[in-house]
């Protein structure tokens, strides 16, 4: 290593040549670097939709969905099923593991599907497989305008797709809102009833009529000529003119327009949007990964101008998510804390070391930043918040060393020694210690790396980008430092009387503590149990804060069951109510699903057509600013929601980090008896509503609905001839309707769907059933009955158990993990809950999961860093004094966090252990140096007075310049970084102060009684 320095020195022009070579390495890395503005955790998701026409949902949950579900346990990286069982459709969302390979799980889900398929009934009409609900849209562009119907917004929105899907960048393109059209065959049953035809047979007249087959061709002259027949529908006009009976008697012919209204409609139950209230179609956009989306941004914005450009003006052309847009704000505000925090640190630096060697440290930082970009360019780490917020923590980090060895070399240059000489010999003193110093922050962050699931992979860049930085500091210290202090460094003048005073202060406050060693070491370890045993508690705790967008989203659950046309109501009039809130600026709604995925950690939504869902845009500064946070706002929307929708159940919410869910208080009940679990959902959500600080409390059970029961009389029915299969297909027919044939037109396909009349339950009595036996036709009536019963709607299961959950959220001020304890230790006690097990699914056992990981690797940490530590000082007693800067730290920072009224989040509490590595580093300095002055001579006492006064200036400058850094990210508004930037700079503050009188003492003790022990022996 000092061969290495030394050559470094000598050639020094060479090394600076070198060092603006990374830099400009580092330039072009950061330019080509991808952006996102949020790490990519989407867990594999698939979706499997399987249609059962006519099956109650407790016949799906048996007959399908548990089939399903327990197949899908026995896939590798299962962890979790969620199934939905409703009249005629089985919808199972199957979650693996955050790190389980995504390709190879949805190849999984298909061949488990194939291999249940043959155990599934009959009668299952098909089974749809999603497999790509991890995307997530990066542009969605709402084309909308009152003089547009769907077919002419889908045609704009093909211009738009034919010249956006040539974008470099782009993967896909795709318009959401594609109504399709297909032909209706309306049958008059009344008429029906009158001839000898049942509804079965006109399905398959339609298709016997409506057939190509080819017919072959005829040898003529050597040559062979193609035979063509006719026989496929070519207007609506042969639809309708399709004979469909004949007169026995005097030949007359019953066509089918004369029974059936016969007309082109849109399809039923086709998810549609609206725009601020107006028809609209969606176009999806998904960039290729591992891309610069803001680059590629650019060039998508010029396509959409150009086209729209050649468009009328009054079609509306609206950005309902512009992630490139998204992410170029959210990296320049980083970077913008980044800069800023490089000026403050930078001031620091001049303020304490003066013009020259303030310009040899601070050359360490751009350069340790642009080599950390091109190490991240090498290992595919993308630019986004939580790269960015490691680049803003390691700031001080980055000088750290740099101020070490350059304070070093001024103080050998003072004595006397050359510029070469003494930057050598510094370098070379200062290795052993900056050396250890770097692998225990090195082993301080390291762990982090181990933090499992969607949160670990959420935060992974922290310690990633933290321990590049802290190589490449490591790095410029050690051989780029000393080579600029070669060219640019002097002998000092006399310090200033500021400058000495402070240090008189902290000289004084040493001498005077080492008189009263036990009463100091005493007081400070009530004061840690104090903060440790009473303040922490007072802390609200959470686990990730809501995502700083400005954006809710609005669930809508329809009372109608399988209405489209009620869901539809329902949506337009949440509209109605909220577009007079100031603060709303902007509205996309869906009909039928759920918007396209416009953000990582948005849960899949299952498509239904008694469920909508509306995304919201909103400015709080649009309404003078009477809510003072998102939380307000929100909470404002549920309430009037509650006040005004009496016709389904609408739920706000924002968009959560890395781990999504439904609501931060989750309490789900699971049971065999589904009466039971209604019940028991029923008195819960009346109980926890009373709670204060809870709000839209609510179940995921829809209440029973009424349906028409068709009770019948098997005797008579066999007896006259009809057996169950003709009297479910006519009636499934009639209702349901059945899709018979194709009609071709323009090169497009539409469907021909038969369906009748039956609008009540006298004209269903009355409708004949044809019997497949003899072919006479029957009223219903004469062999069943028409009742009415009540039934439930959905039955829900999770991992195979029917479970009910019931969500609340909490109201801004209160804490969901209290909550969540008083539901548990107050509620449940008082509850006849038998039959029903309960499992709490809320922030707080993700909280208690994660923090109780952390805890661990914590412990790790301090381990590997007590083994380097004694490897290090040859001791096992020094180690232990050095780790004593760590409860110091803890003071600090729950101190800070109370004082700024911040929450105990995972992130802050990352903090405190990040502080490990940045609080031990002053121990080791300290106690380098203490042992130092021991071999000159000097007392244990005046050892301890001596180091401090020597590495004074180096602790404070570096503490200093760390927490000089954080201040653009603890004033920021970002309620995910500003509790860690909080516990990081309180934490270091308390710890430093602490360090130069506590750690002193503490060594001075132990010392004092070991060599004591000495003499005695």
């Amino acid at each position: 290593m000092n061969t290495i320095i030394k050559k470094l020195i000598e050639k020094r022009v060479i090394t600076i040549f070198l060092a603006v070579i990374i830099g400009l390495v580092g330039i072009y890395s950061y330019y080509i670097l991808p952006r996102q503005e949020s790490p990519d955790v989407s867990a594999p998701y698939a979706m499997v939709i399987t249609s059962y026409p006519g099956a109650t949902p407790k016949d799906v949950k048996e007959l399908v969905t548990k089939k399903i579900e327990d197949k899908m346990v026995e896939l590798d990286d299962f962890e979790k099923a969620m199934g939905t069982s409703k009249e005629g459709l089985s919808i199972i969302i199957v979650k693996f593991d955050s790190d389980a390979d995504n390709d190879k799980a949805m190849q999984d889900v298909r061949n488990a599907i194939e291999d249940v398929r043959r155990d599934l009934p009959s009668g299952i009409m098909g089974i749809h497989i999603d497999t790509d609900l991890v995307k997530s849209a990066g542009i969605i562009i709402s084309l909308s305008g009152e003089n547009y119907t769907y077919e002419q917004l889908e045609s704009f929105g093909e211009l738009f797709k034919t010249e956006l899907s040539n974008a470099e960048g782009i993967s896909k393109f795709t318009i959401e809102g594609k109504l399709d059209k297909e032909v209706k065959v309306d049958i008059d049953i009344r008429k029906l009833n009158e001839i000898g035809l049942g509804i079965d047979d006109i399905d398959k007249i339609l298709q016997a009529q409506n057939v190509e087959i080819p017919t072959g061709d005829i040898d003529y002259d050597g040559d062979k000529i193609t035979v063509k027949t006719p026989g496929i529908f070519t207007s609506i006009k042969d639809i309708e003119n399709t004979i469909i009976a004949v007169s026995p008697q005097n030949g007359n012919v019953l066509r089918l327009k004369d029974l059936a209204n016969i007309y082109v409609d849109l399809e039923e139950g086709m998810a549609k949007y609206k725009q601020n209230g107006k028809n609209a179609v969606l176009l999806t956009g998904y960039f290729k990964e591992n891309k610069n989306v803001v680059l590629i941004g650019k060039d998508v914005r010029k396509i959409i101008d150009n086209v729209k450009s050649k468009l009328p003006t009054d079609l509306v052309v609206e950005e309902v998510v512009y992630q490139p847009k998204d992410v170029s704000d959210s990296v320049n505000n980083f970077m913008l804390s980044l800069l800023e925090g490089i000026v403050l640190v930078i001031i620091v630096v001049f303020i304490g070391m003066g013009l020259r060697n303030a310009l040899v440290v601070s050359t360490s930082i751009p350069l340790c930043i642009l080599m950390t970009f091109g190490v991240m360019f090498l290992m595919k780490i993308k630019i986004h918040q939580m790269s960015l917020t490691a680049l803003i923590i390691a700031l001080g980090i980055l000088v750290d060393n740099a101020i070490v060895i350059s304070d070093t070399i001024q103080v050998r240059i003072d004595k006397g020694e050359s510029n070469e000489l003494a930057s050598f010999k510094g370098t070379s003193m200062s290795s052993i210690p900056i050396f250890t110093a770097t692998l225990t922050t090195i082993a301080a962050f390291s762990p982090l790396l181990g933090l499992p699931g969607a949160a670990g992979d959420f935060l992974l860049a922290i310690p990633q980008v933290l321990i590049i930085s802290i190589i490449g500091a490591y790095v410029g210290a050690m051989f780029i430092t000393p080579s600029l202090a070669t060219i640019f460094f002097k002998p000092t003048k006399e310090k200033a009387l500021k400058k000495q005073r402070l240090r008189g202060v902290f000289h004084k406050c040493l001498g005077q503590s080492l008189k009263r060693k036990k009463t100091v070491v005493l007081s400070t370890f009530i004061v840690l149990l104090i903060t440790v045993k009473i303040i922490m508690p007072l802390l609200p705790s959470e686990f990730f804060p809501y995502v700083d967008k400005d954006l809710v989203y609005i669930d809508m659950d329809s009372e109608n069951i399988a209405n489209m046309e009620a869901t539809e109501r329902l949506t337009d009039h949440v509209v109605e109510v909220l577009k007079d809130i100031p603060e709303i600026t902007n509205y996309t709604v869906a009909v039928g699903d759920g918007l396209p995925k416009f953000y990582l950690t948005m849960p899949p939504a299952t498509p239904s057509s008694d469920y909508g869902q509306m995304l919201c845009k909103f400015d709080l500064a649009k309404g003078e600013n009477r809510f003072k946070s998102k939380l307000e706002l929100l909470d404002h929307i549920q309430s009037i929601l509650d006040e005004n929708i009496p016709e389904g159940k609408c739920t706000a919410k924002l968009l959560a980090n890395a781990v999504p869910k439904d609501a931060k208080i989750i309490v789900r009940m699971s049971g065999e008896n589904l009466d039971r679990l209604m019940e028991v959902a029923n008195i819960m959500k009346k109980e926890v509503s009373k709670l204060e600080g809870t709000t839209n409390v609510r179940h995921d059970m829809k209440d029973k609905v009424y349906q028409i029961q068709v009770d019948i009389d098997e005797d008579k029915a066999i007896s006259m001839g009809i057996t169950k299969y003709d009297i479910q297909k006519q009636i499934n027919m009639a209702l349901y309707g059945k899709v018979s044939s194709v009609y071709r037109r323009d090169g497009g396909e539409y469907n021909i769907k038969i369906e009748s009349n039956i609008k009540d339950t006298a004209l269903l009595s009355n409708m004949k059933i044809k019997s497949s036996i003899t072919g006479k036709k029957v009223p219903l009536k004469q062999f069943a009955q028409i009742n009415y019963s009540s039934k439930l709607d959905t039955i829900k299961t999770f991992n195979r158990e029917q479970s009910i959950e019931l969500l609340a959220n909490e109201l801004p001020g209160y804490n969901a993990t209290e909550i969540e304890y008083r539901i548990e230790n107050e509620l449940l006690p008082k509850m006849d809950l038998s039959g029903v097990k309960i499992t709490f699914d809320g922030e707080r056992e993700d909280i208690k999961e994660y923090f109780s990981v952390a805890g661990i690797l914590a412990g790790f940490t301090v381990i590997l860093i007590y083994i380097i530590l004694v490897i290090q000082f040859n001791s096992f007693i020094q180690p232990l004094v050095i780790l004593m800067t760590i409860p110091l730290s803890i003071i600090g920072s729950v101190i800070g966090l109370y004082f700024f009224k911040k929450p105990l989040s995972l992130t802050a509490f990352l903090g405190i252990i990040a502080l490990i590595g940045l609080v031990v580093k002053n121990g080791i300095l300290l106690i380098e140096y203490i042992n130092d002055a021991r071999n000159e001579g000097h007392n244990i006492d005046e050892a301890c007075i001596d180091a401090v006064d020597k590495r004074f200036n180096a602790i404070i400058l570096s503490a200093v310049t760390t927490i000089m850094g954080l201040v653009p990210l603890a004033i920021g508004n970002s309620s995910l970084f500003s509790p860690m930037a909080i516990s990081l700079m309180f934490g270091l503050a308390a710890s430093t102060f602490l360090t130069m009188i506590v750690i002193p003492v503490i060594y001075s003790l132990i010392e004092t009684f070991r060599e004591g022990r000495k003499i005695e022996v």
